[in-house]
């Protein structure tokens, strides 16, 4: 949990500029947070640069999904 508390940190430290370089840690961030059963606001992930970065990729649609789809969704996804 607190590991998970310092990447979101460490994630909202990177600018449009540096975003892409973190983008191994932005999935590793979403991958944790999808799996973590403690975990329900999920909303936050959205707004770091790094993980606007992965849009339009799978692990992007599937953070959407859980933030504001329903269970139809996920389970054509």
């Amino acid at each position: 949990e607190l590991a998970a508390k310092v990447m979101i940190e460490l994630l909202g430290t990177y600018t449009d500029e540096n975003a892409s370089y973190a983008r191994e840690d932005a999935i590793k961030c979403i991958v944790t947070a999808l799996a973590d059963p403690n975990t329900y606001l999920l909303d936050p992930l959205l707004s770091l640069k790094p993980v606007r970065f992965l849009e339009g990729e799978l692990i992007h649609d599937l953070l959407n999904i859980f933030v504001s789809e329903k269970l139809s969704s996920y389970l054509a996804f």
